[in-house]
């Protein structure tokens, strides 16, 4: 069995593709290639095809990843190469390679938000939103919602950009495991926040995934 991840970007109308969808979109996409994939064993057979970090709908992204099981000795650039045929124009295959890393260990994600105000946006009180020492917000989980922090999900901030209703930040969020965030949570409390934004009107985009070695943080793979 040789394992392959699949680095792969999703933008433009891609963002308003489902994760069920995205899957089904891969299925189809590996049977109309004629790619030798591993099926599960058992009553109901379906392609072994894992993503690393589902994506949120609405959001588009530079570094998604994806784990399929193909036969041995399957060639990686015919794998990109027909793939990206048959996949819709608005997700294209990246590189191939070897897994090294596991999803459990992904940690964080960049994301860049960008925000277009009904009026003109203040720069300080942008800023004064992450200087917040409690954000509160609610986070849906698998036995209900939960009252938190938000500030305790928020990472980093590298980038706070500001010319008159419109508004770029890019940061860094919790991801994968317990601890994560959906990046819609913190773009709907900044634009509470700022009073004069609506969540609708702000599109988010993930440049990249980390995770933890132990040691340190590092680019996803």
């Amino acid at each position: 069995m040789s394992k392959m991840r699949l680095k792969f970007s999703k933008l433009g109308m891609g963002k308003y593709i489902s994760h069920l969808d995205l899957l089904r979109t891969f299925t189809r996409a590996i049977h109309r290639a004629e790619l030798p994939v591993r099926y599960s064993q058992g009553f109901n057979p379906h392609q072994l095809i894992t993503f690393s970090l589902p994506l949120a709908l609405g959001t588009t992204s530079e570094t998604e990843f994806v784990d399929i099981d193909f036969e041995d000795g399957t060639d990686k650039i015919e794998v990109v190469k027909k793939l990206n045929m048959c996949l819709p124009p608005d997700i294209k295959i990246l590189e191939a390679s070897v897994p090294v890393v596991k999803a459990k260990d992904i940690v964080s994600a960049e994301y860049i938000f960008d925000i277009t105000a009904d009026s003109e946006v203040n720069d300080e009180r942008v800023k004064s939103f992450f200087a917040e020492e409690n954000i509160p917000a609610v986070k849906k989980t698998k036995r209900g919602e939960k009252e938190i922090n938000l500030k305790e999900f928020i990472y980093s901030v590298d980038e706070i950009a500001v010319n008159g209703e419109k508004v770029t930040i890019k940061a860094v969020i919790s991801a994968g495991g317990e601890n994560n965030i959906k990046p819609g949570i913190v773009a709907e409390k900044l634009c509470e926040f700022i009073g004069n934004a609506r969540p609708e009107n702000v599109e988010i985009h993930r440049t990249t995934i980390f995770y933890s070695d132990g040691k340190k943080i590092k680019n996803f793979c």
